[in-house]
């Protein structure tokens, strides 16, 4: 079931879903079967405005941002405990031309930011960074620890894990190179935070979060005209989708 998950994970987006029933709406009428593929035509085109406006889609990424407040600015760590930052993976390129926090693109350095502000106000922390490379060149773990020292923290506070692929990867990983009993604090988008803290804490660490890139922002904002269609919110549904799913996968693998 697991695996089954895992696939669907990556192939179950909006789009996909539209040229399915598109397709079976082309084929119901080559065969005449119309009254089959008005269905088909009208489930594409009410799919299409429920995911492409911003009612559902903000109210589902709202409801798994909000399950984790922002990390406090106030602390209750003794000076002798060491605090791990373990800083989630979100992709890279290898861009010579750039600087390292350029390289890490904004997801990541949103990520980065919000360790590094955790980790000036606990002391005896250490940011870990992860991330693996595809093509066998330097990984994102060791791009974002570069992009690190760029922006002030100290190379002995810094450490990697330079195999994980995926969230799942990068709680075993943790698991395997640091004590059960280590102070762990996750930062990845507020978002993918539910499901970071159910596969860390299957790995027996207690995880404390640090949400950062937010999607649903309440401030004082321009109010945008929610019932008008647009790709950035299917955008954001395929991120919620990929969420439940991968939420889904977490809590059986428990």
């Amino acid at each position: 079931m697991s695996n089954f998950l895992y696939a669907l994970k990556g192939q179950f987006t909006v789009l996909n879903l539209l040229i399915l029933l598109l397709a079976l709406a082309f084929i119901f009428n080559r065969y005449k079967r119309r009254r089959t593929a008005i269905i088909f035509i009208s489930g594409a085109i009410l799919i299409f405005l429920i995911c492409s406006t911003a009612y559902l889609p903000n109210y589902l990424a709202g409801k798994l941002e909000s399950k984790y407040l922002p990390y406090p600015a106030a602390t209750n760590f003794n000076d002798s405990e060491r605090v791990l930052i373990h800083v989630l993976g979100s992709g890279y390129v290898l861009d010579k031309r750039l600087p390292p926090n350029a390289q890490i693109g904004w997801c990541a350095l949103g990520r980065l930011a919000e360790a590094i502000r955790v980790h000036r106000m606990i002391k005896n922390s250490t940011i870990i960074c992860s991330g693996y490379s595809s093509l066998g060149l330097e990984t994102q773990a060791q791009v974002t620890k570069r992009a690190a020292i760029v922006l002030g923290v100290d190379s002995s506070q810094l450490e990697t894990l330079n195999l994980p692929s995926t969230t799942q990867e990068e709680a075993s990983e943790l698991s395997a190179h640091y004590s059960k009993k280590s102070h762990v604090i996750i930062v990845t988008d507020a978002i993918h935070m539910p499901r970071a803290i159910k596969l860390f804490a299957a790995q027996g660490f207690n995880p404390i979060a640090a949400p950062t890139n937010y999607k649903i922002n309440e401030g004082p904002v321009q109010e945008d005209i929610k019932w008008l269609p647009s790709f950035e919110r299917i955008g954001l549904m395929n991120y919620v989708i990929h969420e439940y799913l991968g939420n889904l996968k977490a809590t059986l693998q428990n």
